[in-house]
């Protein structure tokens, strides 16, 4: 009886796909807190139904207990942070500035400063925006579908782990486009709904489950299917996986070794995504449109933040 009592509680969370629309789904995994399916149209993995008020919430809590762990490790994931933004920087040289979307507790703020960019994050949570901003960096509190900047204020938009959090990603997508400028990058990391957990034991692990990520997470993406989104939002998919060659780096004593990475990268990629053991999808895409030069006040203004 508890059980059905809980089923009962649930509501419509998504009644269609907030991709492509269609509203016929199959079942992928029910809880009697929350149920996914898979859209009968392009495939993406969505919330069909949940108990209202499921989950913790993203404040402090959230940062200081999650298995995650936000807030350690901070050497680490500056420099994978690095790694990404240069990946970023062999599509848009030109790039000045950098947004982070669900910017947490700034490593990829940190990261961009680093490398001589003009650094903004953003999070709906007031415990992370203050923390990056107690680290001395920039940040604003905001939904990713409804970001409270101007129109093209970043040369490079970053939402690592974001996408799946809001019920309507397809907004979150055109936000991003939004402000963008003109030949700037979109670098999305999500988690990979291919992933062979999700298929063989839905059940099992943290993906689905009301007490791990179920509340947290609304929607799935396989590659195709975010690739498709992103040109939806106007964006042009330009690089999927992580195998991208750094030119910056491929220059000296170091050159080596970045040639060798990238071998190793284009074989992990290839293998992972054959054998659905990757976890998340990585997708670049850029807006279409000619760089322009910055007003010499806003270059001025860029350059002071730094």
């Amino acid at each position: 009886m508890p059980t059905e009592s809980k089923a009962l509680s649930r509501t419509t969370f998504l009644a269609s796909c907030p991709i492509c629309g269609a509203r016929e789904a199959s079942e992928v995994v029910t809880f009697p807190e929350l149920r996914f399916g898979r859209c009968a149209g392009c495939g993406l993995i969505y919330k069909q139904e949940q108990q209202p008020g499921l989950g913790d919430g993203y404040e402090e809590k959230y940062f200081r207990f999650t298995p995650a762990g936000y807030l350690a490790r901070w050497d680490h994931r500056v420099r994978k942070c690095q790694r990404q933004i240069l990946a970023c920087l062999e599509f848009a040289p030109h790039a000045r500035s950098l947004l982070d979307v669900g910017c947490s507790a700034g490593y990829v703020l940190a990261a961009a400063k680093s490398l001589g960019l003009s650094e903004m994050g953003m999070d709906f949570s007031d415990f992370a925006v203050q923390l990056c901003r107690e680290r001395g960096f920039r940040a604003e509190r905001g939904s990713l579908d409804k970001m409270p900047f101007a129109d093209e204020s970043f040369d490079i938009v970053t939402a690592k782990h974001t996408l799946e959090h809001i019920p309507s990603p397809i907004d979150g997508l055109r936000e991003i486009h939004r402000v963008l400028r003109p030949g700037g990058v979109a670098f999305l990391i999500v988690p990979d709904a291919a992933y062979y957990k999700h298929t063989l034991m839905p059940r099992r692990g943290s993906s689905f489950r009301p007490d791990r990520r179920g509340w947290q997470h609304h929607v799935y993406f396989y590659e195709k299917n975010l690739a498709d989104a992103s040109a939806r939002a106007g964006l042009t998919p330009v690089k999927a996986g992580k195998s991208i060659f750094r030119s910056r780096l491929a220059r000296g004593p170091r050159a080596a070794l970045e040639y060798a990475r990238y071998a190793f990268l284009v074989g992990w990629t290839h293998g992972s995504r054959v054998t659905h053991t990757r976890r998340e999808i990585q997708l670049i895409s850029v807006k279409p449109g000619t760089p322009q030069a910055l007003p010499a006040s806003q270059a001025h203004a860029e350059s002071a933040a730094r």
